[in-house]
């Protein structure tokens, strides 16, 4: 496929997973106008569960270039897919130079590229909203590129790994917020904290405005799948 193919290929499944999600579970989206509508954009997210592409993706009102894990390229069918869908693989085990190349490469081509910086689904305190630090790697390429930075949080999507809720439709909250620009001479280490602190003040500014139980913070599959989830207000 060419790249408008691809494009087209991305807004069409996206349309097909939000008629689906649409119906089992309750989507709060705040910021879509954040979104910048042309230009290189780094799009920067906490990670909590498997459906975090999939619901900010269909969404989007342009197309998310997602870095994944390179592993997920090793089916042959999975690999397809995810190249038409414009995801750039990467080596979560170490330093991958070449994912860099690509992801600067693509956002100076003007490209939106959606990064979880947390190297995979996290919860708890392995959550960069519940205690763990935030990486280098988003301040590093947005310094590369010289693209912003647009912070979003996902919270509620690990509720639909239990498949009972989606008889219920769980409330899952996104938030998106204002664009961080890198600014010249600044530290690597300074840039990544205005992220996260970004972060953090949208996480916080849902839990306060929705009034969101502990039980819908970031858990895992494993204790989703096992425990008893009360219904939605």
């Amino acid at each position: 496929m060419n790249q408008e193919a691809r494009d087209g290929f991305f807004f069409f499944s996206g349309s097909i997973c939000k008629r689906i999600l649409n119906l089992s579970s309750k989507i709060h989206i705040y910021g879509l106008e954040k979104i910048p509508s042309s230009g290189g954009c780094l799009l920067v997210s906490n990670h909590i569960s498997h459906f975090d592409p999939i619901i900010l993706g269909m969404h989007a009102p342009r197309p998310i270039d997602y870095v994944a894990d390179g592993k997920l390229f090793n089916d042959l069918v999975l690999s397809q897919i995810l190249t038409n869908l414009n995801v750039i693989p990467v080596d979560r085990e170490r330093m991958d130079p070449k994912a860099a190349k690509a992801i600067v490469s693509r956002l100076k081509a003007g490209r939106l590229v959606g990064l979880f910086p947390e190297r995979g689904i996290r919860h708890g305190k392995n959550s960069i909203l519940l205690g763990a630090k935030l990486s280098f790697s988003p301040a590093t390429l947005s310094q590369l590129s010289q693209c912003p930075i647009l912070p979003v949080v996902i919270i509620g999507s690990d509720l639909l790994y239990q498949p009972k809720t989606w008889f219920y439709r769980p409330r899952i909250f996104v938030k998106f917020g204002e664009l961080i620009f890198p600014e010249k001479g600044e530290k690597r280490a300074e840039l990544t904290q205005k992220i996260h602190d970004s972060l953090l003040m949208l996480f916080w500014q849902l839990v306060k405005q929705h009034n969101i139980e502990p039980f819908e913070w970031p858990c895992s599959a494993q204790q989703r799948w096992k425990e008893k989830i009360p219904r939605p207000r």
